[in-house]
């Protein structure tokens, strides 16, 4: 991985491998620990970037409804939806490029797929964002992003 976050042609929005890079760099132990320090540098330096542009998200929110509606329309049967698919394929690859940063600046190793991991982490973020952007609760949100932290760190043990 570069020093700039970039994980086999992913790259990570500039802001959360900052984060991640700059707690890293400021640690003076590793393993478990280390982990959770920087899942939670990445993650406090992403939710800004929602509540920063709320209309934005609503929009991506309202395009993937949309998308699934026309499809399902046409259909009584479980059937992916290629572009609503390919949108969740992005997520998913570039919170497996986080998670492989966070590992490998804390000399971890994830004992779980990091690509069902990231999975994970997509579904949680974008059900908690949904829920912000209805009642818009700060508070509820460090809680749950407190709790995937932790829940993160027990999917991962020391080199």
């Amino acid at each position: 991985m570069s020093v700039r976050g970039e994980v086999a042609g992913v790259r990570l929005r500039p802001t959360i491998c900052e984060a991640v890079e700059g707690a890293a760099a400021g640690l003076d132990y590793t393993g478990v620990r280390a982990l959770r320090v920087l899942l939670h540098a990445g993650v406090s330096a992403y939710w800004p970037l929602i509540t920063a542009a709320p209309a934005k998200h609503v929009r991506a929110y309202e395009a993937t409804v949309h998308t699934l509606s026309a499809r399902w329309g046409l259909r009584t049967s479980c059937a992916n939806d290629p572009i609503a698919a390919a949108a969740y394929q992005e997520m998913d690859t570039e919170v497996g490029a986080f998670l492989k940063l966070c590992a490998a600046r804390s000399a971890t190793q994830w004992i779980e797929p990091v690509e069902a991991i990231a999975a994970y982490v997509v579904s949680l973020v974008r059900g908690a964002v949904l829920r912000w952007l209805a009642d818009g609760n700060d508070e509820t949100m460090l809680v749950v992003m407190d709790d995937l932290v932790c829940c993160l760190a027990t999917k991962a043990v020391e080199l």
